[in-house]
């Protein structure tokens, strides 16, 4: 696989430099993208393998239709599609549970859902929707996170090959008018077909006007229209998800939005009673969606009993069952997690709802996510910058108590002295979760411990808890800012300012971590480098952040075992690869999915999780 990346990248490298040199706009502009270009490919090597594939996507969403890319390319870029497809965690439709449900007799019954995900992760269904643009030809800005960027982004460039071709022979060159819709295969994604829509393009703020509001609703009406048209499955079913039309880059009101999808598909299936569709999945991404959507089927009546604590539902991915084959016979385990095992668990520093609702106060400093305050020192005082701080830690102290944490630790528990958790999360939810403190090693810092910012010595630590607890009682419950000055932290040595202490920068003071440290290199040297034992690296969430501190390190313990030490990695998006040599040696697998569904099934046998 990775000859196969290099080459294709090669090749995409190869003709970026040429049409950017060709195009004579601004000679000295095309110029340097085509040095760029050149650039980038001679110093491919020095890529990360999640690197060069998020450069292939790039590569692609600018890359026009034409010329059409020769036949040996074109192979080599469905091998590359097809294996990340395999190493997705894909949602069996078929089992989600049912919102409501149109009885149908003799017919079978239309099951009607609402789901919370990715849309091109669902297996079972006969299409998905693309809220696309009226081009029909996917997004050209790979920066975008639209619908249509993503799902051309893993359905390969034969889907906007199809659409090029569509709207050249079919619809002579022209735009594909609001309220249309076309339908093509759907390539390297786990469904079918694609039925791409054009919905109604508002500017930010507007009230939608009667023509537009029309032109949503034969949106989902034109969806169900060419549904109805597609094949069956072989066991008969006939499923459409149906993505959030129009809102998002687009603008239509979200809530509005909904109540017309809502409206407009009840009333098609109420007019089409012979309908062959049986199942009709709304789809939302959003957590502020999903809202919308159970408000709104909430109204309605007739609503399936909802279980709020529902099992995780039916997935099913080729890497899942490598590696819990793997873990099966492991003699010992190293877990090594990152960021990501506490986005999965709601601790997500990307999350602009978690900001809003935990950090009010600061809303005003511009701040939106967790990660924005990382090198943030526009604070107007010592009692902001604490209250900040005070506020982060006492979330992170009354997380709750976590189901998933709980599973992991306690599989990990039947390994003994055979298993080891590395993690880069200063959070604590390990050892708040059970873990004991003897099996866990955190390089980059807790938020147990502040330190002076100074370092002043090695001494210049103390728990974060007691002046916590003290602290909390003077946050001002409107601004959040710390009232009392005595409960800013100071440095007893120095008297300077103090911190978290975390790895920020050359200051960091690794003193209250050295226990944790010589605990991991006495089990590297124990477990790790012991010839006679199986071992699996279990990495959680480590993205590209740090990726010195544990994927790169996991990836060279796996190198040079010989097979011995194998790297599962699990992750989001294009951060979960690993390379094609360690996938040729059996050595590694990589599982591009939500941590929690894949540890539910890494993790069979042992107590349940749900999600809400």
């Amino acid at each position: 696989m990775a000859t196969t990346l290099d080459s294709t990248l090669f090749y995409l490298l190869d003709e970026a430099s040429r049409r950017h040199s060709h195009d004579d706009s601004d000679d000295d502009e095309h110029e340097n993208a085509s040095s760029f270009f050149q650039h980038y490919k001679s110093h491919l090597d020095h890529l990360d393998v999640s690197s060069k594939y998020r450069l292939l996507h790039q590569l692609l969403c600018v890359r026009p239709p034409n010329p059409r890319f020769p036949d040996e390319v074109l192979q080599h870029l469905d091998s590359i599609f097809n294996g990340k497809k395999s190493s997705r965690i894909l949602i069996q439709s078929q089992f989600l549970p049912p919102i409501r449900v149109f009885k149908r007799n003799p017919r079978p019954d239309v099951k009607v859902t609402l789901w919370r995900g990715d849309i091109t992760t669902l297996v079972g269904v006969t299409a998905i929707t693309n809220a696309a643009n009226g081009q029909m030809l996917g997004c050209f800005q790979p920066s975008h996170k639209c619908i249509d960027n993503v799902i051309h982004s893993w359905a390969g460039p034969r889907l906007r090959d199809e659409c090029f071709d569509t709207m050249n022979n079919a619809r002579g060159g022209m735009d594909v008018p609001p309220g249309e819709a076309i339908v093509t295969k759907g390539y390297a994604l786990p469904c079918p077909f694609v039925i791409h829509t054009v919905g109604p393009q508002l500017n930010r703020g507007e009230t939608p006007s009667e023509k537009e509001i029309s032109q949503l609703q034969f949106c989902y009406r034109s969806v169900l229209n060419e549904t109805e048209r597609l094949p069956s499955d072989e066991d008969g079913r006939k499923a459409v998800a149906l993505c959030c039309i129009s809102t998002g880059l687009f603008a239509f009101p979200a809530d509005q939005a909904a109540e017309i999808a809502v409206k407009e598909v009840n009333a098609w299936l109420e007019e089409h009673q012979e309908t062959s569709i049986t199942d009709v999945i709304f789809n939302v991404f959003t957590e502020s969606d999903h809202e919308i959507y159970k408000s709104i089927f909430a109204k309605l009546g007739n609503v399936e009993p909802q279980n709020p604590g529902m099992l995780l539902p039916s997935i099913q991915s080729d890497s899942l069952s490598i590696a819990r084959q793997w873990l099966n016979s492991a003699d010992a385990v190293l877990v090594t997690a990152g960021a990501g095992i506490s986005a999965a668990d709601g601790l997500d520093y990307t999350s602009t709802t978690l900001f809003a609702k935990h950090f009010p106060g600061f809303l005003k400093y511009g701040l939106r996510r967790l990660y924005d305050v990382f090198g943030f020192t526009e604070w107007p005082s010592e009692k902001d910058r604490w209250g900040y701080y005070f506020t982060h830690l006492n979330m992170v102290r009354n997380w709750p108590a976590s189901p998933m944490y709980d599973s992991l630790i306690t599989w990990l528990a039947r390994f003994g002295d055979n298993a080891h958790v590395r993690t880069s999360n200063a959070d604590g939810l390990f050892l708040a979760n059970g873990l004991p403190e003897e099996r866990l090693s955190t390089p980059q810092g807790a938020y147990a411990v502040l330190q002076c910012m100074d370092n002043c010595r090695p001494e210049a630590t103390v728990p974060s808890l007691p002046l916590l607890k003290e602290a909390v009682k003077f946050l001002d419950p409107v601004t959040q800012r710390l009232n009392n000055t005595d409960k800013i932290p100071i440095c007893q040595f120095c008297g300077g300012k103090m911190f978290i202490c975390v790895r920020a920068s050359s200051k960091f003071n690794e003193g209250p971590f050295a226990k944790g440290e010589a605990q991991w290199r006495s089990f590297r040297r124990r477990v790790m480098e012991d010839e006679t034992k199986s071992v699996v690296i279990l990495e959680l969430g480590a993205g590209m952040n740090t990726p010195g501190v544990l994927r790169w390190p996991d990836e060279k313990l796996a190198e040079r075992s010989g097979g011995r030490v194998k790297l599962v990695r699990v992750g989001m998006g294009l951060d979960a690869s690993v390379s094609g040599e360690l996938e040729a040696a059996g050595a590694g697998v990589a599982i591009d999915g939500d941590i929690k569904l894949a540890l539910s099934f890494l993790l069979q046998g042992q107590s349940s999780m749900s999600v809400s």
